[in-house]
């Protein structure tokens, strides 16, 4: 047997350093009965990186993102199937989707599948929400690290094992049989989204990431894998991440919420669930036991839940004439950065009818703002009208062609509506000019995100539409 470059016991070398490595770009840790899956997972990582010598792969880790996902996926347990957890299932199934329903009616639901893997609880979900009838079509989001895992999600092709323990009924209504694979029905696919996302990461909640106002959040078995303090933060932020009413589902082995006071706390048949407060509290759910104040932080203010943006369409910026030059920079006026300000606290608080409508009316006295126009285009893309959003955001850019983030969410918005070409030459218009910037900059209209880290997100997103890892 060939001995492991990475000693066991010499602290601040080998697999210690690694994992240190590791820990700061992931934020995943390893307690000693996980150990070995570490370095075993590092023999691998430097076989495939072809190097002997681990101070040179603790270098590449840093640079290179294929072999750091590669890694993730060695060292992480990426077991997922249809329908698991069937308790939880029959309370999303039974009791959660149909309230939301209810209390949501008119707009789309928002949901996140946290740590995805490899897809099949974001496509559980969007199952789940086809069987409840659902006049809108929902607005699906999975997310994980592993951008190998996030290329199969998108392919929605799964072996028998994916799909063990469900009726072969229900496999011949949402699948269609693909030489020894099952791939998924189209119309399923069309609803859900998947994105790169580090959950260690204060990159959400945040227009800019797609992730804020969610109605139900889905993280099991993921929490395991991080330190107790980076687990609260995740969670916290996850809190953070769900509009006023919305659901937050963990696994049974993850860690508790350890300050949930803005939300209540509901013990079901299925484990602890948490919801945000400023919902409706239902007589439907007598198991409320958990009193906020048992928590020391400061509740959530309840505020309004509708994602319906104002009707008519919310006021289009037009370009100017073609003849026309573009207009000339003038100061903004003074109320601008504040009525800026006042839109993006509103999204991210999850607020986004009231965001819409601070947008709408800002837009009638600042038609050529840049930012202003970005985030219209971003809020109808979150409402679920790409269309719109993608003309609001083509006007964006004709006002402001460096602005990297407007490319970001047209790319995002026209990959949405199924325009591949298009989602890949403006995602590559934005990582040309992420590219441009030092990599510790702060990128204009950003919400604070760092150009190296949209830059990843770029190219993570490319590669998902080429269906393979970066």
């Amino acid at each position: 047997m060939t001995p492991s470059p990475f000693p066991v016991s010499a602290a601040g070398t080998g697999a210690d350093r690694v994992h240190e490595r590791v820990r700061a770009l992931t934020g995943l840790t390893f307690p000693d009965n996980r150990q070995d899956t570490l370095r075993a997972g590092l023999v691998n990582g430097m076989k495939r990186a072809g190097t002997r010598d681990p101070e040179t792969y603790l270098s590449r880790l840093a640079n290179e993102p294929a072999l750091l996902d590669d890694l993730v996926a060695d060292i992480t347990i990426g077991e997922t199937y249809f329908f698991r957890d069937a308790p939880q299932c029959r309370l999303i199934r039974d009791r959660i989707l149909p309230e939301l329903l209810d209390e949501r009616a008119g707009r789309s639901l928002r949901i996140w599948s946290a740590g995805c893997a490899t897809g099949e609880e974001a496509y559980t979900l969007a199952i789940f929400h086809a069987e409840a009838g659902a006049p809108e079509p929902a607005r699906i989001v999975g997310t994980d690290i592993s951008r190998p895992a996030l290329a199969r999600a998108r392919r929605g092709r799964y072996g028998l094992w994916s799909l063990r323990g469900v009726p072969p009924s229900e496999i011949a209504r949402y699948f269609r049989r693909s030489g020894s694979d099952f791939a998924l029905h189209p119309e399923l696919m069309r609803g859900v989204e998947f994105r790169y996302v580090n959950l260690a990461e204060d990159a959400y909640p945040s227009l800019a990431s797609g992730i804020a106002a969610m109605d139900l959040i889905l993280c099991r078995n993921v929490l395991i894998y991080f330190d107790g303090e980076t687990a609260a933060q995740v969670i916290r932020r996850l809190m953070e991440s769900l509009a006023p009413g919305g659901w937050l589902l963990l696994g049974a082995s993850d860690p508790l919420p350890t300050d949930p006071a803005a939300c209540e706390v509901v013990v079901t048949g299925a484990g602890l669930a948490y919801r945000r407060r400023g919902g409706a509290v239902r007589s439907s759910w007598p198991e409320r036991t958990v009193a906020a104040s048992t928590f020391s932080s400061k509740p959530v203010p309840p505020g309004p839940t509708e994602l319906r943006l104002p009707e008519p369409p919310l006021a289009k910026p037009q370009p100017p004439a073609a003849e026309a030059a573009p207009p000339a920079a003038h100061p903004s006026p003074p109320d601008l950065q504040a009525t800026v300000a006042r839109v993006r606290s509103l999204a991210n608080a999850g607020d986004l009818q009231a965001a819409g409508g601070a947008c709408a009316g800002a837009l009638d006295l600042h038609r050529t703002s840049a930012e202003l126009t970005y985030l219209h285009g971003v809020l109808l893309a979150e409402a679920g009208r790409l269309s719109e959003a993608a003309a609001a955001l083509r006007v964006c850019l004709y006002l402001d062609r460096t602005l990297a983030v407007a490319h970001l969410a047209l790319g995002g918005t026209l990959a949405r509506l199924g325009d591949d070409a298009g989602a890949r030459r403006a995602l590559r218009n934005a990582e040309r000019l992420l590219a441009s910037q030092s990599p510790d900059a702060e990128v204009p209209a950003s919400d604070g995100e760092r150009a190296g880290r949209l830059a990843a997100a770029a190219r993570a997103q490319l590669a998902l539409l080429a269906g393979e890892a970066p």
